[in-house]
């Protein structure tokens, strides 16, 4: 299953509704609030829609500090479900941002790396609606500023902008402004942490013209209708990273910032120019506001730390720590992009198999695909096997042309597609000759679905692909046990003639 290329007027406005409800459930509202609105917005058939409500639950219980991991669990269940790409790589970061996170309590066997490299493959070659995409980019980026892999969560947070940039805002207006704020939010976030953790381990040049960049425009995000918490936060960072920088902050408006960041930043700059005791002074004892980034509380902690009287041995040791920090991640981003690579490798692997062992007209598998299924470890006591052909399939080409042709086949592989498991297979052998293997299936099942199949296609509204186009399949099945997989189609081919011979139209087993 995949999403349609271009969702429909109230398909919009329900994706709306649940970007909106996500941004709410952060804070603004409560688990029931968002469960209420949830109900009320309409996702009966848009799985998508589904998924993003899963995660919008999953915010609002994280916010109360209660696990959360059920939502995530129910949202990467209807994620897998569905197959997007986009969506997949949504819940897979999710989870890992879950795991990731270092305030809240882990068991020892998780682990994020795992779905945030799976993440990141899928990433590569995901497509369908341009915010599906933005927002798996921009959670992916939290998960790697999270973990320390900075470079690569600013490399997502880039590629969210030059998505949002290149589809430009319809017809997602809305949910495209707010991740824009978003993506500014985050970026101004990562800089900090990283400008800061550069200047620890003595670096203040590195740490300038990390900084210096993310200032030019800064301030143009910020809307009248931020919340007065959330300008002073902003501009909280932004007085940072100007110290950082060694840069005036102006253009901003006459936006107060919290004392605190307000004396951090004049710390910064008297550390800058070597006045480390009225940095000191200036850092010591500072209430940081929440949402402050780890490693600017680490340099806050560390300029406070140079005040007279702190021992030479505690501050080579503070130094030291810092430098071991700092090589560590270095060490774990090296892994991490080698861990990248190879999933990349696998994903493209795998992409080729597929493309190997797919037929493009139906996305069923080939006659290499079967081949493949039958060369398999059988795992079931029992087989079916259905021969399918197409009624009169050269009088349709021969009447309404080869395009119509192709469409009838297209569809008979959806309709093939609809009426097979995991387990199963659904094949196009060539021309209109199909075949589908029913793993684990009684005798007595095998003719019901058979017919389903027949019926299916039977009604199917071939009328909208040409007028006056009607379409049958004859069907022939044979069972067997796993030994007898590979000659159970010889089987099903005979009672397929004899379906044929008999009328067509019909099942015959």
């Amino acid at each position: 299953m995949s999403l349609p290329r271009g969702p429909d007027d109230e398909h919009v406005a329900a994706i709306e509704k649940a970007y909106a409800l996500i941004e709410s459930a952060q804070g603004e509202m409560s688990p029931a609030e968002v469960d209420a609105a949830c109900r009320h917005i309409g996702h009966a058939g848009r799985p998508d829609v589904e998924i993003l409500l899963h995660f919008a639950r999953s915010l609002a219980v994280r916010e109360t500090g209660v696990d959360h991991s059920a939502h995530l669990q129910e949202m990467l269940r209807c994620a897998v479900g569905l197959g997007d790409p986009a969506l997949l790589a949504l819940a897979l970061g999710a989870g890992a941002a879950r795991r990731a996170d270092a305030r809240r309590a882990l068991e020892a066997s998780e682990g994020a790396a795992s779905p945030f490299v799976r993440a990141v493959g899928l990433l590569d070659a995901a497509d369908g609606p341009v915010v599906h995409r933005v927002a798996a980019q921009i959670e992916v980026g939290q998960v790697a500023h999270l973990m320390g892999f900075w470079e690569v969560a600013l490399e997502h947070s880039d590629l969210a902008e030059q998505a949002l940039d290149a589809a430009g805002d319809a017809p997602w207006a809305a949910t495209v402004r707010r991740q824009r704020i978003v993506i500014a939010i985050n970026k101004i976030d990562l800089v900090l942490d990283w400008s800061c953790s550069q200047a620890m381990i003595g670096d203040w040049a590195g740490a300038a013209d990390r900084a210096a960049p993310v200032l030019d425009g800064a301030g143009d995000v910020v809307g009248e209708d931020w919340p007065p918490t959330w300008q002073r936060d902003y501009h909280g960072h932004l007085l940072l990273l100007a110290a950082l920088a060694g840069k005036p902050l102006t253009g901003l408006g006459l936006v107060e910032v919290d004392d605190a960041v307000a004396a951090l930043a004049s710390a910064i700059r008297a550390a800058r120019s070597g006045r480390g005791l009225q940095a000191a002074r200036l850092a010591e004892g500072l209430t940081l506001p929440e949402l402050t980034p780890a490693g600017t509380r680490l340099l806050a902690l560390s300029l406070a730390a140079h005040r007279p009287g702190t021992a030479e041995a505690a501050l080579r040791y503070g130094d030291e720590l810092a430098r071991l920090r700092w090589s560590d991640r270095i060490e774990r981003m090296t892994a991490m992009r080698d861990a990248i690579n190879v999933e990349r490798r696998r994903v493209e692997h795998e992409q080729l198999r597929r493309d190997v062992l797919t037929d493009e007209l139906t996305g069923l598998a080939n006659r290499r695909g079967y081949q493949a299924y039958l060369a398999g470890e059988p795992a079931q006591p029992a087989y079916a096997v259905m021969m399918i052909d197409v009624d009169h399939f050269k009088l349709v080409n021969d009447r309404f042309g080869h395009d119509v042709g192709d469409r009838v086949l297209a569809a008979i592989g959806a309709i093939l597609s609809e009426h097979v498991r995991p387990a199963d297979l659904a094949a196009r052998l060539g021309g209109d000759e199909f075949v589908v293997i029913l793993a684990g299936v009684r005798p007595e099942v095998t003719g019901a679905r058979a017919q389903a199949v027949v019926d299916a296609v039977r009604d199917h509204d071939w009328p909208a692909v040409a007028p006056g186009l009607a379409v049958s399949i004859s069907v022939g099945v044979h069972h067997g046990g796993p030994d007898q997989l590979a000659g159970l189609a010889s089987g099903a081919d005979k009672r397929l003639y004899q379906a044929k011979s008999s009328g067509r139209g019909r099942v015959v087993s």
